[in-house]
């Protein structure tokens, strides 16, 4: 069959065109997790952390809840509540973080002045970040679609760019949800040797209203409070 040659230019023109466009859907995630972040003011979700230690293939699970909320840029609080199998609470606020162990009594405060980038960085695997500003902290690459928890997710493979940061981060992995652009799962590599942390989400409810009051640390008369570094 006989073709024209002003055809063949014309399928090659659009060929030329169509394919870079259908050949980047990393473009769709960013898009996604863009159109989250502008609405984005706080969030809660029941949380499940695993911690793996892949010498000895062990997994460390907890199991609880998480409260978030972006005040403005830089001002990101979060209250974090294991209840199982050991009770404990995290806080993040301003330049400290506070760890609460209600059986013992003690709370561990931590100055986080001199580890500001890494835990900006950190906070920005969560919720509310834009794609610019995981793009200018880490190297993104697309892994795939996975379903996760019955859920369609994108898979995305992120590497510091930063070397202090990739002292405490080696590799950062996060499953965005297809249908709200938001994370499903986050999991920090800590080392070289495979051991992760990971965290995983579900009954997400995105922008409750969250008073300063719900992000504080509530502690109990007689606890003990210890200073650990700077």
């Amino acid at each position: 069959m006989y073709v024209p040659k002003t055809m063949l230019r014309r399928l090659a023109l659009f060929t030329a065109v169509a394919v870079p466009l259908l050949a980047d859907p990393l473009s769709d995630v960013f898009a996604r997790i863009d159109k989250a972040a502008a609405g984005f003011k706080s969030v809660t979700a029941d949380v499940v952390q695993t911690v793996h230690t892949a010498v000895i293939n062990d997994d460390n699970v907890a199991t609880g809840r998480i409260k978030l909320k972006r005040v403005k840029p830089g001002d990101t609080r979060v209250l974090l509540e294991f209840t199982d199998p050991v009770p404990k609470i995290i806080a993040l606020e301003g330049d400290q973080a506070r760890y609460y162990l209600p059986k013992e009594k003690v709370v561990q405060v931590y100055d986080l002045r001199s580890r500001r980038n890494v835990v900006e960085q950190g906070l920005l695997l969560g919720f509310g970040s834009t794609s610019a500003d995981i793009k200018a902290s880490y190297e993104v690459s697309l892994v795939g679609p996975e379903t996760l928890s019955g859920q369609a997710t994108s898979h995305l493979k992120l590497v510091p760019k930063s070397k202090e940061v990739l002292q405490n981060i080696k590799q950062a992995d996060l499953w965005i949800s297809d249908a709200t652009g938001t994370p499903v799962q986050q999991r920090l590599f800590t080392s070289g040797k495979g051991d992760y942390t990971q965290l995983t989400y579900s009954n997400v409810q995105l922008n409750p209203p969250l008073s300063d009051k719900d992000l504080r640390l509530s502690l109990p008369k007689g606890v003990q409070i210890q200073q650990v570094g700077k």
